[in-house]
């Protein structure tokens, strides 16, 4: 099925205010696909019930793809359930190696994968590559606080649901990915069977 964005009156009313609500530095170009009509069809449901239009929900799920998604592809991320990292974090009782496993994990990834993402590897880009990796997980908030002018506070809440084994190797890879780089300390506030609660300064 042959497909261009927008196709109907209301439609094109949606794609234009989404397009005022566009950065000028985003242009955006009229563009026709051949999608099956399936999709289609569940893309136009979805974008209803988000009350956006289908061209925004396409675009964002583009964008989503090519700015992080295809880059996870390319490290070899894979997908896993939710029960099988629940067994393999029970089979592990020293607490003592998931903190060390955690934070060689969380070294490496300062030092390999946020640098695949971006050229420069600061405080800034360890956030937006956060902010990417977070989405993976079942949900999670990102709370920013402005301390002065140089210096924010970046408050995470990222539930997993997966056991509390999981929370403290979720919480050395997060020391040793983030300590390194903010040159400042993580504070966990809640560290629960479920989720993470953690905060630091970004300058």
């Amino acid at each position: 099925m042959r497909y261009s964005l927008p196709s109907s009156s209301s439609e094109k009313k949606k794609e234009d205010n989404d397009n005022n609500n566009t950065n000028n530095k985003d242009k955006l170009l009229h563009q026709g696909f051949r999608i099956q009509e399936q999709v289609i069809k569940t893309l136009a449901e979805e974008a209803a019930r988000k009350g956006i239009s289908v061209s925004n929900l396409v675009n964002k799920i583009l964008t989503n793809y090519t700015t992080h998604e295809m880059q996870f592809e390319e490290l070899g991320f894979i997908l896993v359930s939710k029960d099988f990292l629940r067994k393999i974090f029970n089979i592990v009782d020293d607490e003592k190696d998931i903190q060390e496993f955690g934070r060689e994990i969380g070294i490496a990834m300062a030092k390999e994968y946020v640098s695949y993402f971006y050229p420069h590897v600061n405080s800034i880009t360890l956030v937006q590559f956060l902010d990417f990796w977070f989405r993976r997980f079942q949900s999670y908030k990102h709370m920013v606080e402005n301390k002065n002018d140089r210096s924010q506070r970046h408050y995470f809440v990222v539930n997993h649901d997966i056991n509390i084994k999981f929370s403290l190797a979720l919480k050395a890879i997060l020391e040793g990915l983030i300590e390194p780089v903010s040159k400042t300390t993580v504070e966990f506030r809640d560290v629960t069977t479920n989720s993470i609660t953690f905060s630091f300064d970004a300058v």
